[in-house]
């Protein structure tokens, strides 16, 4: 694996009694796209939302390039190069694509203008809906959208949470397999999806979260091949 850019040990999580995360290991190294897999309720964006601030661990060590973020505010872990794109989009339905990119920029005019074109670049659809609502978009260009604002903010590291949850088929791919493209402009990632086959066939590693515990890891394509894996996690062939 290449050199560490996100280093979590030891995490745990509760909800009052309830344990949602149960001493998590987890590694992402710089070039590397990791997905987080596992069915619904296994503690996914419970783990995407502790890594960028929205959650606090009752345990355990989360590290960004070797700083420890414990009690650091989403806003600074933003800075520090985390970008994030939610569950469910959420994009402003009222202002335009260009205006929901704009909204989210962190730098000057001139590189905002140049980041607003690279992400035209990855998601041309997007290029050609520039001054459309964000209310008047399909699902899979509210999806676009939601990750070209994450990218806004020139991150190292892009947290996305179940992208293709909602979309079609083709939706799906037309969306997952831009990541690879991101991830080649020098940005990491970290892939929480339901859809494992797919997240598997993109992604570099994979972690198998059940019951908010990691009770695989490895190359995707050796958890993809894995006939446990595929029985427990995938439905079989």
């Amino acid at each position: 694996m290449s050199e560490a850019l996100l280093n979590l040990a030891h995490v745990s999580v509760s909800y009052g009694q309830i344990v949602a995360l149960d001493d998590i290991d987890l590694t992402i190294g710089k070039g590397e796209i990791v997905a987080l897999v596992g069915s619904n309720g296994a503690g996914k964006t419970t783990l995407i939302k502790t890594i960028v601030g929205l959650l606090d661990p009752n345990g355990g060590m989360i590290e960004f390039e070797g700083r420890p973020l414990a009690r650091m505010p989403v806003h600074r872990r933003a800075r520090l190069g985390i970008g994030y794109s939610p569950e469910g989009r959420r994009v402003f339905p009222g202002l335009s694509v260009q205006e929901n990119l704009e909204v989210a920029a962190t730098a000057g005019a001139k590189d905002t203008i140049r980041l607003i074109d690279e992400i035209y670049a990855i998601f041309p659809g997007l290029a050609q809906k520039s001054k459309s609502l964000g209310w008047t978009l399909s699902g899979g260009q509210q999806q676009m959208l939601a990750i070209g604002r994450a990218l806004m903010v020139q991150p190292r590291l892009l947290l996305l949470d179940e992208p293709s949850l909602g979309l079609s088929p083709k939706l799906t791919d037309e969306v997952l397999f831009r990541i690879p493209d991101i991830v080649a402009g020098g940005t990491s990632a970290l892939l929480a999806e339901q859809n494992m086959l797919k997240a598997l066939e993109i992604s570099h590693r994979a972690y198998v979260l059940r019951n908010g515990r990691i009770v695989r890891s490895g190359r995707s394509s050796e958890l993809r091949d894995d006939n446990d894996v595929r029985e427990a996690f995938l439905g079989g062939r």
